[in-house]
This record gives C-alpha cells, sequence and structure tokens, in this order.
C-alpha cells in the first residue's frame, strides 16, 4: 500500500484549511469593533470622576484616535436615574480600527506608552489621579457589542 497518496491528500487538506483561515483572518482584520465601558460611580463622586476622565483618560484616547487606532469615540450619561443593580453613571463607547486594537495590538501598547509619556510627564501625579479615579467606582464592566440587522 503506497503511503504517498494518503499524505499528499492530507498536506493538501491542511494547506486549504490554513489558506481558508488566512482568508478569513484578512477578511476581518479591518472590521471595526464596538466596545462600551461602563462606569457606576459612587455617589456623590461623580464631579471628580468626569474630572479626572477628562484630565487624564479622554486626552489619550484622543491620541490613539489621532493615530488610527480608534475611530470614534461617545460618552454619554443617562438622563434619568436608573434602579441600583443595572445603574450605570457613564457610559463610553469606543469604535476600535479592527479586534487587534481592541484587544490585543502589541503596537497599540507602544503608542499607548508614548502618549502617556508625551502628554504627562510627571507619571507619579498621573499614576496617582488614575488610582484615585478608579477609587471613586462602585464598578465597572466593558461589553463588545455587535451591530444587528433585523
Amino acid at each position: 500500500m503506497k503511503l504517498w497518496p494518503k499524505i499528499y491528500c492530507i498536506v493538501i487538506l491542511a494547506f486549504g484549511s490554513y489558506a481558508q483561515a488566512q482568508v478569513a483572518s484578512a477578511a476581518t482584520a479591518s472590521v471595526p469593533v464596538t466596545v462600551e465601558y461602563y462606569y457606576r460611580i459612587k455617589w456623590g463622586d461623580a464631579e471628580e470622576f468626569l474630572r479626572l476622565y477628562d484630565k487624564n483618560h479622554a486626552p489619550l484616547l484622543e491620541e490613539m484616535k489621532k493615530l488610527g487606532f480608534i475611530r470614534s469615540i461617545r460618552v454619554q450619561e443617562p438622563y434619568t436615574h436608573m434602579a441600583g443593580g443595572p445603574r450605570w453613571d457613564l457610559r463610553v463607547t469606543i469604535v476600535f480600527r479592527d479586534a487587534a486594537a481592541a484587544v490585543s495590538d502589541p503596537e497599540w501598547d507602544k503608542q499607548w506608552t508614548a502618549a502617556k509619556e508625551r502628554l504627562y510627564r510627571d507619571s507619579k501625579i498621573f499614576d496617582s489621579e488614575e488610582k484615585t479615579r478608579f477609587s471613586l467606582l462602585e464598578e465597572h464592566w466593558d461589553v463588545i457589542v455587535n451591530e444587528v440587522t433585523p
């Protein structure tokens, strides 16, 4: 019994699957990814949280937008009060260039660090204020969302 035909078939199938995966990967590489970031802020601390967000976090996001990692940023507050469990006080919706920019692009990390060093020369103050900003939260969660066409 000759093994070559079987091995040849296995190799062709393996490379075919690999090629399909590469095509699928290339097709989704440029698909924007939307992430909603929800913040539930401790009662009475919303003003301070927003001040620190505007001072430290928003400028970094704008830098990443200028670099093309982010397509759009939208910040919203609810108009009416919500019940305690599902309550959120601030929602930031970011449309990223692609999945890598949203979750795992090493170039993002490099550019974020460079922007942080450029914008905030005193890293101790920046780090302290970011620690304070997060201490003002009761809860924070991130949700990757998909557009649905009914």
